[in-house]
């Protein structure tokens, strides 16, 4: 008999019966025709947080999942965020920018460096997903950075999308001898979009175990002893309690032992500035060496910690005061960690490092005491 082709039902089964509902409702209406920029959706979607999010991914789209995600944003008091074109509010804004955007970049890609997680936030469900973000053109591919999207989702609709990226690979103009002389000059970016996130009371944090603390004593008194700096015996702490002490403020700031908490071969590091360290000895050999210059940068959180007992998420605010009183905003962005087995097998940083190209900025740096050097930078960044 002669073999099928594989059909679409298994990836329809993936769906609930709510999903395929929305989905041939919204098919019935649209039909054939093009995107309509005036379309405004005034009805909640009517299904769970968790449907919402990976309802773009249903087999029956195809190209029109976009314009669903624009029908689940929340008419008013929503938010769509872009490092670069900044935020558009409302789902008539985020429209006429979001398709018309995505159309016209029909080059960019983004591909997943990871499955989308979906996380219970105590208000309704957060989801992340990571990607790459590659400009695909002919024979030719562009890597423009990683990159992360967070979607909140209440009562029937998505009310914030972030997408946070570098955004200074973009800014900045490719070498001469990647410049068609004969093309068009590319349109010029608008300028780096200022936010002005108000911060969040600090939670209450958990207290550090018993265990946590007997391991942590531990350790440092390994590290005073001047012993080999390796940790290659497991913490024997749940991911919970490792949780906790990472989120401690005077323990999650002893370099030494943050690196003790990564895995010996299977953990991995992502900065925005300085790249990607794959084990505990390479994360261990950057962390301790480059985050005692920074400097008296402070931190400041910009949304509760979502932790479901193997990643969590962070929003934060980087910000210096050089003179008592005065906060200047150095950047903000998202951290997502993620535990096993009393592990950190996982940590990748997001924010966008274009406003650090500016002298003002720069010298914010140098008055608290920054001593980061390009020299610094290259001296772990890989070429390219």
């Amino acid at each position: 008999m002669e073999e099928q082709p594989t059909s679409t039902s298994d990836q329809h089964e993936a769906f609930t019966e709510d999903q395929q509902a929305y989905v041939a409702a919204y098919l019935s209406t649209v039909e054939a025709k093009g995107f309509d920029f005036d379309r405004l959706v005034t009805e909640p979607s009517g299904l769970t947080h968790e449907e919402m999010h990976n309802i773009f991914a249903h087999p029956d789209l195809s190209g029109r999942a976009l314009e669903v995600m624009v029908d689940i944003i929340k008419p008013e008091g929503s938010m769509y965020f872009d490092a670069i074109f900044g935020p558009n509010y409302g789902q008539r804004d985020v429209r006429h920018w979001l398709l018309p955007t995505m159309m016209e970049n029909a080059f960019l890609q983004f591909r997943p460096t990871g499955p989308s997680i979906f996380m219970d936030d105590g208000e309704g469900g957060t989801s992340l997903d990571e990607w790459v973000m590659v400009a695909a053109m002919e024979d030719e591919e562009v890597f423009l950075g990683n990159g992360i999207s967070v979607r909140r989702f209440r009562d029937g609709w998505m009310v914030d999308a972030i997408d946070v990226y570098d955004s200074a690979i973009s800014r900045t103009p490719p070498p001469p001898e990647m410049i068609d002389p004969n093309a068009p000059p590319p349109p010029e970016l608008p300028p780096y979009p200022v936010m002005n996130f108000k911060a969040v009371a600090e939670e209450q944090r958990e207290p550090i175990s018993d265990a946590a603390r007997a391991w942590m004593l531990k350790r440092q008194a390994s590290h005073a002893a001047g012993s080999d700096p390796a940790n290659t015996q497991p913490s024997g702490l749940t991911n919970d309690e490792l949780h906790h002490l990472y989120s401690d403020p005077v323990a999650g700031m002893d370099f030494n032992l943050v690196a003790d908490m990564m895995h010996p071969t299977d953990s991995v590091y992502i900065d925005p500035i300085f790249g990607r360290f794959e084990g505990q000895d390479a994360i261990r050999a950057w962390y301790t060496d480059i985050m005692g210059k920074v400097g008296d940068i402070r931190f400041e959180p910009l949304s509760k910690t979502i932790w479901n007992g193997e990643t969590s998420l962070h929003m934060f605010r980087q910000y210096a005061e050089p003179v008592a009183g005065e906060k200047i905003e150095m950047v903000w962005g998202f951290s997502v960690r993620k535990y096993r087995d009393g592990w950190i097998v996982y940590a990748a940083d997001y924010f966008d490092t274009a406003s650090m190209a500016n002298p003002a900025m720069q010298s914010v740096g140098e008055a608290i005491g920054s001593s980061i050097t390009l020299e610094d930078i290259m001296k772990y960044r890989a070429p390219g």
